[in-house]
């Protein structure tokens, strides 16, 4: 099931955040909004809908882009979240 991908690889970014890997403050603060806002997407009944609604598709993109750190857990979820139609 692709919500369980998709919570996987949100775990992992947790993980990241957590563990200080991006120097960056800045960029860690909003890839920790970013992570909080798939969080309460998953919790919600709908999450696909609520992850169009707030963009983060394309908000993960540009972290993908320019944040080599995370780009492979940010690839993998974006492929999770294309599995939802998203």
């Amino acid at each position: 099931m692709p919500i369980t991908k998709v919570k996987s690889e949100v775990n992992k970014l947790a993980d990241i955040l957590n563990n200080d890997i991006i120097a960056d403050e800045c960029t860690a603060g909003e890839l920790q909004a970013v992570h909080d806002q798939l969080q309460e997407a998953i919790l919600s009944r709908d999450p696909a809908q609520l992850i169009r609604d707030k963009k983060l598709t394309q908000q993960l993109l540009v972290f993908e882009e320019s944040n080599p750190v995370v780009g492979k857990v940010i690839k993998d979820l974006m492929t999770a979240l294309s599995g939802m139609g998203i």
